[in-house]
């Protein structure tokens, strides 16, 4: 659904990223669904260099438009790959196609994964550090992230608030009630990626307004945890 329209948000998203990232500057995306990170990916490779993605979701977007219910918004990473019945106009929005390989991808936290979506991750051996891992040690989880992703020129951070449990902090797109991060785990793990000195690029998507019982109260902790990180 709404293809075109997700297809302009993104090319407009990558026009911005590319001339920000060519003037040397970092990027703070706010989504937005997960397509948004299309762009960024987008922006960030057209001057050609390496670009390494921490994917922090709940899910893990590998869904096909043909096998998904419609919605776009959890194809994004299908279509970073250019699997097997992605759209080209999404998959192709970058200098090359695929934009990214599934070595370049790192997935940080990630729980909900459909059996279609783990076969596709153990064919490709994509990598990632699990749920459970980053609530026991988010500082130590986002350590190693970040020495994975020191081989790039450019290191990027998706984040979809999805992977925050929703009855601890409920702002997300999905009100499922799942076991996700508290706020507390993201914010000590958020810090370190975005120090990274190769770090060049944050997206936040998924955000929902109308699912805050104080709007006012969560956008105050939202934005103190987004300011504290990347003022560090």
């Amino acid at each position: 659904m709404n293809l075109d329209a997700v297809r302009r948000t993104a090319a407009g998203v990558a026009n911005r990223v590319g001339d920000a990232l060519a003037d040397g500057e970092a990027v703070l995306v706010l989504g937005g669904d997960c397509t948004v990170e299309l762009g960024t990916v987008a922006g960030a490779l057209r001057d050609e260099q390496s670009v390494g993605l921490i994917y922090i979701d709940f899910d893990v977007d590998l869904n096909a438009p043909e096998t998904s219910d419609g919605a776009l918004d959890w194809t994004g990473v299908a279509h970073l790959l250019d699997l097997p019945g992605a759209e080209g106009e999404l998959s192709g929005l970058g200098p090359r196609r695929p934009m990214l390989a599934p070595a370049d991808i790192l997935y940080f936290a990630a729980d909900n994964i459909t059996p279609a979506e783990l076969k596709v991750m153990r064919a490709l051996d994509l990598k990632g550090i699990g749920l459970a891992e980053v609530k026991a040690d988010p500082i130590g989880a986002a350590r190693r992230a970040v020495a994975w992703g020191a081989r790039y020129n450019r290191l990027l951070i998706h984040l979809d608030v999805d992977v925050l449990s929703f009855t601890d902090f409920p702002i997300a797109e999905n009100v499922r009630r799942c076991d996700g991060l508290s706020f507390e785990a993201l914010s000590a793990a958020l810090a370190p990626l975005v120090a990274a000195p190769n770090w060049r690029a944050l997206t936040v998507t998924e955000v929902n307004p109308d699912h805050a019982p104080d709007e006012r109260e969560a956008f105050c902790r939202l934005n103190a945890m987004l300011s504290q990180a990347l003022s560090a």
